[in-house]
């Protein structure tokens, strides 16, 4: 859906801001972002912002792949005019549990990842989670101040509830993210939140409960 629809359904729900995150280039399947066109994605939502025709500000981010090697799908010039980058594995599941996790903690570990997302990989009934060690995961998003999302697509609901209470007693940040591909998506949230809770989470876990300059801040100092 464009930009105005999603922004039309984040009003809808009451929220002062919105995250955008298409897929990059390598996620060919989903029509990837390369470099140029996330530099006009970008220069489209500060257009969208500075317009003021909504109250909901707009956040650019992208959902980059992580690479079999661990490095990213995009350009660190261009990853670093975005407020966001989510980086997330969406190929050679087959890797052994040793180099899948030396894959996600190198891209945990680039300067430009905010987020990482869906850890496991897992779909609900369909693919089980690739071979990774969430224990190391973890601390390497702790240690790095990476977010890990709580994925709230009901394919998904990944980080799994059962890992978030330890985690987040730990120093851990979440954010609850619809991994919305239409407006109607993003009522996903709601489930997001219940996995939240599931885990013994609260507000102050969780990332996207901040205010939009709180937001803004937090992204500036991730810098």
């Amino acid at each position: 859906d464009s930009l105005e629809a999603m922004v039309a359904q984040a009003e809808a729900f009451g929220w002062s801001y919105l995250g955008l995150a298409d897929h990059s280039k390598a996620s060919f399947q989903a029509n990837g972002l390369n470099e140029d066109r996330v530099l006009k994605m970008i220069a489209s939502v500060d257009a969208f912002n500075q317009s003021g025709q909504s109250r909901v500000w707009v956040f650019s981010g992208i959902e980059c792949d992580i690479l079999k090697d661990g490095s990213l799908d995009l350009d660190d010039s261009v990853l670093a005019e975005l407020d966001y980058v989510v980086a997330s594995v969406h190929s050679s599941f087959s890797q052994t549990e040793a180099e899948m996790t030396k894959r996600i903690i190198r891209a945990i570990e680039h300067p430009s990842v905010t987020m990482l997302g869906h850890p496991t990989g897992r779909l609900l009934l369909r693919r089980e989670s690739y071979q990774v060690d969430m224990r190391k995961i973890i601390d390497a998003a702790i240690a790095n101040k990476v977010v890990i999302e709580i994925n709230a697509n009901p394919q998904r609901l990944d980080m799994d509830w059962r890992l978030w209470k330890t985690a987040v007693e730990r120093g851990l940040l979440a954010s609850i993210n619809p991994d919305a591909h239409s407006r109607e998506d993003l009522r996903y949230y709601q489930a997001g939140v219940k996995i939240a809770r599931k885990g013994w989470m609260e507000a102050k876990h969780i990332l996207n409960t901040r205010s939009t300059e709180g937001i803004r801040t937090w992204f500036a100092h991730r810098r």
